[in-house]
């Protein structure tokens, strides 16, 4: 007659008395360093075994079958350790089962977004990488809590005696909010571990750059990004646009005389000391910006066009994160 044993969730399987024979082995090799007294083992597995066909029994649940294994452990009262081992080992399976349950649960209602709670606004806990996120931070707090930090903290922070800020950065690391050195990174290109940037070379690519370092760094961390003078920071690139674009205002709307203008501008190792005093640098353009009043009025039309333009995207860029 084959038995059937239900587990705690419910869930039946076939009776194992191999199962004993392994929760008493490990019990007694706690106690003693070996399995010496291997034979206790084989002797509680065989007992149990005895008592379902005596009392044939058809279906039993898991405390009962570890109930069992206690009284034939504690009552003789000849190996006192090693029921007290066993006790502790099912203790301690039993926190181990209901702290995997609770993370399970906790994983699911963070994947099926059954709580959004929407902690961090740089996340979108409906969205299926907010659900992703959550759930690694799920993990991540849970391991910090029960691996890392010490039980007393584990215990304020459980009861809000204490809050641990970044709690899910906790083994790695923990930092919050943080303001971008865009001024550098802008300037001098940057690295994204799967390929370098160049730095920026007009307004445009500026402000693209800008939404996707923003984006990039929300993704490596919990608390805000922020840029501290962006408008400063974007001088430089505006005037490279200038400068672009009244090289182009030179080229297409200027008489033929300027068109030696547009030449040595692109060309300046072809041209004289005496010709480059604003020529080839843009903190000089407006030096010389009414040498042609139609190039300088379309410079600066295309280049305010380009600005609104390129915060436009940075805007778009930035609300789908």
């Amino acid at each position: 007659m084959e038995i059937t044993v239900v587990k705690r969730d419910g869930t039946e399987m076939p009776y194992d008395s191999n199962k004993i024979l392994h929760a008493v082995c490990k019990a007694i090799k706690e106690v003693d360093g070996d399995l010496t007294r291997g034979y206790l083992a084989c002797n509680v597995a065989r007992s149990v075994d005895s008592y379902m066909k005596e009392h044939t029994v058809e279906c039993i649940t898991v405390e009962e079958i570890q109930d069992l294994v206690e009284n034939l452990l504690i009552y003789p009262g000849d190996y006192p350790e090693i029921a007290r081992a066993y006790i502790r080992y099912r203790y301690k399976r039993e926190l181990a089962r209901n702290n995997y349950k609770e993370l399970m649960d906790t994983i699911g209602e963070k994947l099926n977004a059954t709580n959004v709670q929407n902690q961090n606004a740089n996340v979108d806990e409906h969205s299926f990488g907010g659900r992703m996120g959550e759930m690694n931070s799920a993990v991540a707090r849970k391991y910090a809590l029960d691996y890392i930090i010490s039980p007393m903290a584990k215990e304020n922070h459980l009861n809000n005696m204490i809050y641990i800020h970044d709690l899910d950065h906790y083994a790695v690391g923990s930092h919050n909010c943080l303001t971008i050195p865009f001024d550098d990174l802008l300037a001098k290109g940057f690295n994204t571990r799967q390929t370098d940037v160049r730095p920026a070379q007009s307004v445009s690519t500026a402000f693209q750059l800008v939404a996707v370092i923003f984006q990039l760094q929300s993704l490596q961390q919990f608390g805000g990004v922020s840029a501290s003078h962006l408008d400063w920071t974007m001088v430089p690139y505006v005037r490279k646009s200038f400068y672009k674009h009244y090289k182009d205002g030179l080229k297409y709307v200027s008489d033929d005389e300027l068109q030696y203008k547009c030449f040595f501008i692109s060309n300046p190792e072809t041209v004289s000391i005496e010709e480059t005093s604003w020529i080839g640098n843009p903190d000089h353009i407006f030096n010389a910006m009414y040498n042609d009043k139609k190039a300088y009025k379309y410079a600066m039309a295309m280049t305010e066009r380009e600005i609104y333009q390129a915060v436009e995207a940075m805007y778009h860029n930035l609300n789908t994160l």
